[in-house]
């Protein structure tokens, strides 16, 4: 419903507690952290004129930012390949920070463990990239089994060179091709998915020249080693002999390994928890000011958080001093974050409005009107109760059984519009034969459906126009609040021209004489081109134009042409509600034709689902998008900027265990 209101807290203490505070702050989770080096640049760090404070006003002459202790950088990636050995889940859990974690003891023997558990990790992983290569061998040697001759003795031969490898069927049928001219001879021994394995015998004077062909072609060999003895077939047994010893050591070091693990599970969670509490403090840290002696820090705390983080902070007593501000004693030029809060309805949107832009501090949160009108416009364009319930359904799934809270709550809220909007025109998966509309069946009322899009957009674009005003006053903004045209004198354009369009088409008497309502328009549409002049004419802000006067008047001239096309079009292109609404029904329509033309009731089932679910996924998405572009081109231009910065406090995401 609203942008949370700010405060900018300044910590000073001895650099001793530097990590013993940034740690709690973490624990506490709610300082947006700012560059502490920054704020005193600007003049903007408070200190407390205090006799505790007389040496860290001194101090503040030699400040420099602080340099990220990078010693224990490594035994957290260790304690990370620990837990990626062990299997276990990396979540951090709160249990265990609430205790005191000495980060130098636990150390010693994390490094210790490691050496131990990453000896045994390594042994496993060469003893399987060993299994790995046998089996290759294995595999292509059963090509060889019925060759009754010795591999060491082919291998070790005198004036000829052997080779077996692998080749892919293009590359093999390159070779074969030429193989005339390749001073070698070649035998495919199998043909595998992978490509053709093959043996050569080349003499060696020519293995050089015949290893260059075969490069050429991409050829893979196969390592054979060389204490292995005897015909293809001893090979083979000897070969699975070594795989079985090898799986037998896998299943040793494997053991052991689940013996440090049962040892040292709670220690080395312990230590993930903590560490990844210290690696957060160290990004604190990185946003630090500091002299020999003492540490500066600054940041954001949402008020409604202020009493909890200075009861946390209370912990160091006298060793800190901090000090809050209000958002008005801050430099201007210093911008709070902006923490959107809203309640369970329309808090899912935020997703929509954070898409398009954060709100800045200063700025209205239209999450609400984003809300509410998105679900009309959405309800409106795919009205249908049976439709409507499986966006209901999908929603809810995505939210408690996805874990996509935001995604969910959009779905299900615009699936209850869909639905309570297929109650008014009365259509059930298509059908509008099961129940009597609530208020018309939009096609037997097409000028009315068109219009209600029309004038669904008038009241959206008249709310816009008061959000804007509403903005340009919390900017203390006259030239555009008043002059601009999102502002007082475009809003009144607007209306009028809407009344005087409405009067004459419907040819009702106006109230005023039409001569005055002429002037009228004119008059406002001048206070538009002259806003900058006029606006610093009563703030008495010189000079008049921050251009020449020539240029400010060809571009204003051009901006009042695009003001006029844009109020139009902006105004007519709600028609795509009503249009889609139309279009929604207009679609089943012709599925319901198709199935009636199939003679098989089976078939005519199957053509109505087809329908229903090209309906439900693709229009459906259409009216996802086409409700997104309304609300960011037609409406958003209107009023909303989106060009804050996001609440973004330093903390932990803990497990539910």
């Amino acid at each position: 419903m609203s942008v949370e209101s700010m405060e900018m807290v300044n910590i000073i203490g001895h650099m001793d507690e530097l990590d013993k505070v940034s740690m709690e702050i973490v624990r506490l989770g709610s300082l947006h952290v700012v560059n502490a080096l920054n704020e005193i640049n600007q003049n903007n760090f408070t200190v407390m004129t205090s006799e505790q404070s007389t040496d860290v006003l001194k101090e503040l002459s030699f400040i420099k930012p602080y340099k990220r202790r990078e010693e224990y950088s490594d035994l957290f990636k260790k304690v990370e390949e620990l837990m990626n050995i062990f299997g276990m889940e990396k979540a951090v859990k709160k249990s265990y920070l609430d205790k005191n974690f000495d980060i130098k003891s636990a150390a010693e023997k994390i490094n210790e463990i490691h050496e131990e558990v990453s000896g045994y990790s390594l042994k496993i992983k060469e003893l399987s990239n060993n299994i790995g290569k046998m089996q290759e061998v294995i595999e292509y040697t059963n090509s060889l089994k019925d060759i009754d001759l010795d591999i060491k003795s082919i291998k070790e031969m005198e004036f000829f060179d052997f080779k077996i490898g692998k080749l892919t069927k293009e590359n093999y049928a390159k070779l074969m091709d030429n193989i005339e001219n390749i001073s070698a001879i070649v035998y495919e021994v199998s043909q595998t998915p992978k490509g053709n394995v093959i043996i050569s015998i080349t003499p060696k004077i020519l293995k050089n020249e015949v290893s260059r062909v075969f490069n050429s072609l991409n050829y893979e060999e196969i390592d054979i080693p060389f204490e292995v003895e005897g015909t293809p077939e001893n090979v083979i047994y000897s070969l699975n002999k070594d795989i079985k010893q090898n799986s037998e050591s896998i299943k040793q070091c494997e053991e052991s390994i689940d013996k440090i693990k049962k040892g040292n599970y709670v220690f080395v969670d312990e230590c993930y928890s903590s560490m990844k509490l210290y690696d957060k403090a160290q990004n604190i840290n990185n946003e630090v000011a500091c002299t020999n002696e003492f540490f500066y820090l600054s940041g954001w705390v949402p008020l409604s958080q202020k009493e909890s983080f200075t009861q946390g902070l209370s912990i160091f007593g006298d060793k800190l001093v901090v000090v809050f501000k209000k958002q008005s004693d801050v430099n201007r030029t210093i911008a709070p974050p902006t923490k959107l809060r809203n309640n369970w309805f329309t808090q899912p949107f935020e997703s929509i409005v954070n898409m398009y832009g954060t709100p800045s501090y200063n700025e209205l949160d239209p999450t609400s009107f984003v809300a509410i009108s998105y679900i009309i416009m959405f309800g409106f364009m795919f009205a249908d109760v049976g439709q409507g319930f499986v966006f209901l359904l999908a929603g809810l799934i995505m939210k408690y059984k996805k874990s996509r809270p935001n995604l969910g709550g959009v779905l299900s809220r615009i699936g209850a519009s869909s639905m309570i909007f297929g109650c008014l025109f009365g259509s059930v998966f298509g059908n509008e034969e099961v129940i009597k509309p609530l208020l018309i069946r939009p096609m037997e009322n097409i000028n009315q459906i068109l219009a209600s899009g029309i004038v669904l957009g008038i009241i959206f674009t008249s709310i816009g126009f008061i959000f804007s005003l509403i903005n340009a006053f919390k900017r203390k903004d006259l030239e555009e609040g008043i002059f601009g045209k999102n502002g007082l004198a475009g809003m009144l354009f607007y209306w009028i021209a809407l009344y005087t369009v409405f009067n004459m088409y419907t040819k009702r008497p106006f109230v005023l004489p039409l001569g005055f309502i002429k002037i009228t328009l004119i008059v406002l549409l001048a206070l538009i081109v002259v806003k900058e002049p006029i606006s610093n004419l009563i703030l008495k802000r010189k000079p008049l134009y921050k251009e020449g006067t020539g240029d400010y008047y060809v571009e204003s001239g051009f901006g009042l042409l695009e003001t006029l096309l844009s109020m139009l079009s902006n105004t007519i292109s709600f028609i795509r509600i009503g249009a889609f609404a139309l279009n929604h029904v207009g679609l089943f329509v012709a599925f319901a034709t198709v199935a009636n033309m199939v003679k098989s009731t089976s078939a005519s089932i199957g053509v109505l689902i087809l329908g229903n679910i090209i309906i439900i996924g693709l229009e459906g998405l259409i009216v996802f998008i086409q409700g997104l572009r309304l609300e960011y081109y037609e409406l958003f231009s209107k009023y909303y900027n989106g060009d804050g910065q996001e609440y973004n406090p330093i903390r932990l995401h803990y497990s539910n265990i």
